[in-house]
């Protein structure tokens, strides 16, 4: 999960754990992209307005990993951004329900 309002991430956190799902959590892409060399998630959550590198950025390159198969649900605010090579999106704000299926929708 990366998300640079704390509030939000934590309540991300407390969701996914609630549906079973062991969590790790980053502000920032670059301290995301940092845990990505030793964690191989089975899903990113990332908001797209980030401080530094946004998350349209961030979601390039998870993907420009070849090795990583790690798919990214992008979520933001201000609608989804064009081009974006996120696996999906998420409108925010979304609720509990919402948020569960789309996470179920990715790692079953």
């Amino acid at each position: 999960m990366v998300e640079d309002e704390s509030a939000i991430r934590r309540l991300i956190v407390v969701v996914l754990r609630d549906l079973g799902l062991e969590t790790i959590s980053a502000p920032d892409a670059e301290t995301a992209l940092g845990m990505l060399e030793t964690a191989s998630p089975d899903l990113i959550i990332t908001d797209v307005r980030l401080p530094g590198m946004d998350g349209v950025e961030f979601t390039r390159r998870v993907k420009s990993d070849g090795e990583r198969k790690t798919p990214v649900l992008l979520t933001s605010a201000y609608g989804e951004p064009r081009g974006h090579q996120g696996d999906g999106f998420l409108p925010k704000p979304f609720d509990v329900d919402t948020l569960a299926e789309a996470v179920a929708s990715f790692v079953g």
